[in-house]
């Protein structure tokens, strides 16, 4: 096929060119041969590009179907490298055994310089955060651990409980940025009823001092309306954040 694109390229080319010779009116052959030449080569060029988009090339097809079929080889293990490692709960898993969430005294407190957190950041968290809204910010894991938790109104969400817990204790920080939370591998989840979590994880924050400070994070939230993905939201019910002593 790219021999005769390349034939017919050539073909247009000549033809083009020798048109433009026997039709130079009272110009001289020099000069009808150079925009011969050019005006050929402009015209061939077009042909060729209009040729690509009706037959594209061999060599581009073969390249895109391999890409496709090691993709689709490779698929699995895309899936498996994106689910997150969930958290394991402390509590049995039939929701008979569970015991009810009770609420402590909110914290809230000024923070003076050398703390990380903001000051009084009880005031300053959200009361509520739709699964809609949260799951454009962590890509597909959030759907990924929605997925794998299940429909069952008992299904263990501890995995949600954690990645829903990430920007509210980001939010009670002065520099959110610097902020880094233990990953799910080494933080616990104390289930309640209700649909109710409580995430342990260790926190580290960079204060207005420029040092990083340590918390230890106890951050408890609870599902509203999880059957419908789309009415889905999590209440935050508590947030305790106390200092590490180095």
């Amino acid at each position: 096929m790219e021999f005769l694109r390349f034939l017919a390229f050539v073909a247009v080319w000549g033809f083009m060119w020798r048109w433009v010779v026997k039709n130079r009116g009272s110009w001289n052959i020099f000069y009808g041969n150079i925009v011969g030449a050019a005006g050929g080569f402009i015209v061939a060029m077009v042909v060729l590009s209009i040729t690509l988009s009706l037959f594209p090339a061999t060599s581009v097809t073969t390249r895109n179907s391999e890409t496709e079929s090691a993709a689709a080889a490779l698929l699995p293990e895309v899936k498996m490298a994106m689910e997150p490692t969930p958290v394991i709960p402390s509590t049995p898993e039939k929701s008979a055994d569970l015991t009810t969430y009770v609420a402590s005294e909110p914290q809230n407190e000024p923070s003076p310089p050398e703390s990380a957190l903001l000051p009084y950041y009880s005031k300053r968290l959200p009361a509520l955060i739709q699964e809609k809204n949260f799951k454009d910010n962590v890509r597909n894991d959030f759907t990924v651990s929605r997925r794998l938790a299940g429909s069952h109104p008992d299904a263990d969400k501890s995995l949600m409980a954690f990645m829903i817990c990430d920007p509210i204790i980001k939010s009670a920080m002065r520099f959110s940025a610097s902020t880094a939370i233990t990953g799910a591998k080494s933080s616990s989840s104390q289930r309640f009823k209700d649909q109710t979590y409580t995430i342990s994880s260790t926190v580290t924050a960079r204060n207005m001092l420029g040092d990083n400070v340590s918390y230890s994070s106890n951050c408890s939230v609870q599902q509203v309306d999880g059957k419908d993905a789309d009415k889905a939201a999590w209440r935050l019910l508590d947030l305790k954040l106390k200092k590490i002593d180095s």
